[in-house]
């Protein structure tokens, strides 16, 4: 799963990582310890053809839904069934963004405690992971919320020891494609990206971190003895 992750970039530097047109999330700062219904960077690329990097809160709300937070968790969206649930299958078809990542934590136990791993990739400073996003209306103000979530599958390779899901990273070359809204067969797109994201599973690479604490660069550093 992807539960909590760190982005040590700017909007202005996405901008230029996803060769995005417009920033319409400036204020965004770099943070390393972003947790659910955070206000997030996403990539989309727009029904006219504009790519954008905006912000959106990380646990998506169905534009159905009379709730802003639904009765489950909403931060991970699992992309085996993703096309068949209500709550995501709207958006399988048109609504497919990025989110923009550092690195991710994930927990394994030690002993009788769980000990966070950062996991990242080493050829990639910043990782695009697949993700689906809707537009949801605030009945009592009739205010516009963009809202996303985090696809997931079968951990493979380096991955698999320390958690049995992981995010799927979209590969650069894949980057126009997944963003497409012209390109409604989603379910199809999704499985052929978590294959390759499973055959790339060891170009990432993980190490201990100590407990996360607060919100800074340190969070990221390797943990030193015991």
């Amino acid at each position: 799963m992807c539960g909590r992750f760190a982005l040590d970039q700017t909007t202005d530097a996405l901008v230029a990582e996803f060769l995005a047109q417009t920033n319409r999330f400036p204020d965004w700062f770099p943070r390393w310890n972003i947790a659910p219904t955070t206000t997030i960077p996403v990539v989309v690329t727009t029904e006219s053809g504009e790519r954008l990097i905006g912000p959106a809160r990380w646990s998506l709300v169905p534009s159905w839904s009379r709730e802003l937070t639904p009765k489950y968790p909403t931060f991970n969206a699992r992309s085996e069934t993703a096309a068949e649930k209500p709550t995501f299958r709207g958006s399988v078809q048109s609504h497919r963004c990025i989110v923009p990542i550092s690195a991710y934590y994930e927990w394994t136990a030690v002993g009788g405690s769980k000990a966070p791993h950062a996991m990242y990739r080493p050829d990639q400073p910043v990782v695009g992971l697949a993700g689906l996003y809707s537009w949801w209306t605030n009945p009592a103000s009739g205010e516009l919320l963009a809202t996303a979530t985090i696809l997931t599958r079968d951990s493979a390779g380096i991955l698999a020891p320390i958690h049995d899901r992981m995010p799927i990273a979209v590969e650069p070359d894949d980057h126009d494609r997944w963003l497409d809204p012209s390109h409604t067969e989603g379910a199809p797109l999704i499985a052929e990206v978590s294959e390759r994201a499973a055959a790339n599973a060891n170009h990432w690479d993980h190490y201990e971190v100590a407990p996360l604490r607060g919100d800074g660069p340190d969070l990221l550093e390797r943990k030193e003895g015991p």
